[in-house]
């Protein structure tokens, strides 16, 4: 398996005995999905990446009676102004600078390390070098982190070896991911379709992933999901455009559990939509290979 297929292979979905998702935020981009257990005992939000949307942590704050603490150092405040919004000008990274600190730094700061936390970041590719040399302790405190993760498909840096420099992002993308997966589980999957799917030899891969991690601490048997991706308590970001179905490995269970799934919510009145599955499946499966032996562009 080549470096993308082990990239992908880190990006597997787990489910747990009765779990159940819920969506906070707003029915567009800045909402996100999360497992809807132990919510009411979370103390404080972390988040990461405020921009000019804080639908997230306003509706968690009001839902649960918390606080949240934003830090973005491209904004001036918060998009909205609640008490239980506490901002600081300030982004996040691997280590102190004029306009970032690390996460460590910022719990330590609010003395909140023995307090039930959950993580929100979305930082524009940065996380991949702020969550890399995070300590497996301070990422350990956070019940949930959901995060966009960014450059799947392509890489980030400004630099006229290209080839190179995406072969070791990949391995920086494989690192970090592994490292979440020693703690956490990934539960939920949705891709931001504002940027593209791209057709990478064999393997597909959303360029930009918003991504739900359940620790490890708080769940208990875990299964590989069954689950059809994007969900009832998905949105997609840009309304203007259609949903990325994540219907390919690694986060399809298959097309027999999709018919199951269809089955189970609309009975045979979906017999046409049995139809469009199997042929949209047959569909993706060619261009897949037209990609992969050049007689498609990507």
């Amino acid at each position: 398996m080549d470096q993308r297929g082990k990239l992908l292979e880190e990006l597997k979905v787990f489910n747990f005995p009765n779990s159940k998702r819920i969506r906070i935020g707003s029915d567009k981009d800045g909402g996100y999905v999360l497992l809807n257990s132990g919510l009411e005992s979370i103390n404080v939000v972390y988040s990461y990446g405020v921009g000019g949307n804080s639908d997230f942590e306003t509706m968690f704050c009001e839902k649960f009676n918390t606080i949240a603490r934003l830090y973005d150092h491209t904004v001036d405040s918060a998009a909205l102004k609640r008490d239980f919004l506490h901002f600081k000008k300030e982004g996040v990274g691997e280590k102190k600078t004029k306009d970032r600190n690390t996460i460590e730094s910022h719990v330590s700061e609010n003395v909140d390390h023995k307090k039930q936390l959950i993580l929100k970041m979305d930082i524009d590719g940065g996380e991949w070098d702020t969550l890399l040399h995070s300590p497996d302790s301070v990422l350990g405190l956070f019940n949930q982190i959901v995060i966009e993760v960014h450059g799947m498909g392509t890489d980030l840096s400004e630099s006229l070896n290209g080839g190179e420099v995406y072969e070791a992002s990949l391995d920086k993308k494989i690192k970090v991911l592994k490292k979440i997966n020693n703690l956490f589980y990934l539960f939920h999957v949705h891709a931001n379709n504002y940027s593209r799917v791209f057709y990478k030899k064999w393997y597909k891969i959303p360029d930009t992933l918003e991504l739900t991690f359940i620790n490890k601490k708080i769940v208990k048997n875990p299964e590989p999901s069954k689950v059809i991706f994007p969900t009832e308590f998905d949105r997609p970001n840009s309304k203007n455009k259609k949903e990325v179905d994540l219907h390919f490995w690694p986060f399809y269970p298959g097309i027999t559990q999709h018919l199951l799934d269809l089955y189970r919510r609309k009975g045979w009145k979906s017999i046409g939509e049995f139809v469009m599955i199997i042929l949209n499946q047959l569909d993706r499966g060619l261009r897949s290979i037209r990609t992969a032996i050049g007689l498609r562009r990507p």
